[in-house]
């Protein structure tokens, strides 16, 4: 088989996994963990139980999966919003902004995360990878929080930044989880404030005013 024949075909093998994957979120959301079976997210997929197996050895395998490729997209989103920013509050300023609006903050993302929450602390593999991904959220806060100590030239030890990181996580979490519940409750803008206002008190940083002055601070 010629190199371009693999490669093609890997494609195809990759595309095919990543949409049971797709059809597992989905499922989720709409319904739940409970009811992502291999029989329903087969009718999800339009494709065959078998072809489910042949993907992944079980459905916990699968679920495993989504979850992985759930946080993942979550992560690169925020990432990929504090590209181009000139200054490191910049940065964090989108980074907060990308967390607390779609389409990282709606009512499928939410759902699904209720979703898996579910079998969260009941599932030792789940709850290894949640340990992992929060992890992941938690370091991409607190570098951004450095670099804005930073850019003020104030030094902050280890031992602070992993304090402000986990304090500054458990507000943005709180928040994304109340926006994509009940996101009509709040005013256009509103959640965005407070997340700018209440990380800007943890840090003595005046976030909000920073983002209504300098321009190009929101997300682009």
């Amino acid at each position: 088989m010629s190199t371009i024949s693999k490669s093609s075909q890997k494609r195809k093998s990759d595309a095919r996994r990543q949409s049971l994957i797709d059809s597992t979120l989905r499922v989720i959301a709409r319904e739940g963990v409970a009811a992502a079976t291999v029989r329903t997210i087969s009718r999800e997929a339009n494709v065959t139980q078998g072809l489910i197996r042949y993907y992944f050895q079980s459905k916990d395998d699968l679920i495993i999966a989504a979850y992985e490729d759930y946080m993942d997209r979550m992560l690169k989103i925020s990432g990929r919003a504090t590209k181009g920013a000139d200054t490191a509050k910049c940065r964090l300023i989108r980074y907060v902004e990308a967390s607390l609006t779609a389409p990282v903050s709606n009512r499928q993302q939410a759902a699904t995360w209720a979703g898996f929450f579910q079998i969260l602390l009941h599932d030792g593999h789940l709850l290894k990878q949640h340990a992992k991904t929060y992890h992941d959220l938690r370091q991409q806060t607190k570098t951004l929080m450095a670099d804005v100590f930073e850019e003020e030239g104030r030094a902050k030890s280890d031992s602070e930044l992993r304090r402000l990181s986990i304090a500054g996580r458990a507000l943005l979490d709180g928040l994304w989880i109340e926006g994509g519940a009940i996101g009509d409750s709040f005013h256009p803008g509103e959640l965005l404030r407070v997340g700018l206002e209440g990380l800007g008190a943890l840090m003595d940083v005046d976030l909000k005013a920073y983002r209504d002055t300098k321009a190009g601070c929101g997300v682009v």
